[in-house]
């Protein structure tokens, strides 16, 4: 049980200083934006994330597992193949713009 407080101690600490902020991001399985980006520009590929694989599974399980009635018809695309000038945020962003599992107003 030590190790439980002890753990949840050290977070708390981490936290107060500041740790997982939008300032000092704790990076998701130690990747490097810019390493990853540089990589990217200088062989000309685009990022393909390997833990968040562009196939059903990623989508979800229960009403989106694989194959159900929901994501049946779904078409994995980039950005580039929707338009031809994407654009990450175009007119400002609220926080409710983007909700986890569904689409804010916009």
């Amino acid at each position: 049980m030590s190790g439980g407080i002890s753990a949840s101690i050290a977070t708390s600490r981490l936290q107060a200083e500041g740790m997982g902020s939008n300032d000092h991001a704790v990076p998701f399985l130690n990747q490097d934006y810019e390493a990853l980006r540089q990589e990217c520009l200088e062989t000309g590929c685009l990022f393909r994330d390997p833990s968040f694989l562009a196939e059903p599974p990623s989508l979800g399980f229960k009403e989106l597992a694989p194959f159900s009635a929901k994501t049946r018809d779904v078409e994995w695309m980039r950005p580039t193949e929707l338009t031809d000038d994407p654009q990450f945020i175009l007119g400002g962003a609220t926080r409710t713009d983007i909700c986890q599992g569904a689409l804010g107003e916009f």
